[in-house]
């Protein structure tokens, strides 16, 4: 299912070319940013609790490499290149996905033109 949402993205949204826009300020990465925001999105696209649930996910054999590689991320280098990545190339690329969703008719006409998304990778309680 989700090597199918991966196609989906990259046949609708030019995925693969709007990852590639993407850099943090790492100066070798040994993981490519591409997999870790990846990985973040299917955090949340997935409805996981945290990044550690997340890591947890990632850590079974064959289940996400389709789509974040073979090199994936543990929840706390997640959790640092996220605060690294380059603010406005993430606007950038929201806009252009924005855009996309507004021209395929996906998000109505409203008269507030900002739209957001809050994100927040801290887990206060565990069970």
């Amino acid at each position: 299912m989700m090597a199918r949402f991966g196609c989906y993205l990259d046949k609708v949204f030019d995925w693969s070319a709007r990852l590639l826009t993407l850099h943090d300020t790492r100066p070798r990465p040994q993981i490519p940013t591409a997999a870790i925001f990846t990985s973040v999105l299917m955090m949340c696209v997935t409805r996981l609790k945290s990044l550690n649930a997340l890591e947890g996910e990632l850590r079974v054999p064959r289940r996400w490499e389709k789509i974040v590689g073979a090199r994936k991320p543990s929840a706390d280098r997640a959790g640092q290149v996220t605060a690294l990545l380059n603010p406005e190339e993430l606007r950038d690329m929201l806009s252009g996905v924005n855009h996309t969703l507004r021209r395929n008719k996906a998000l109505a006409d409203n008269p507030w033109a900002l739209r957001f998304v809050a994100l927040d990778g801290h887990e206060f309680f565990s069970q």
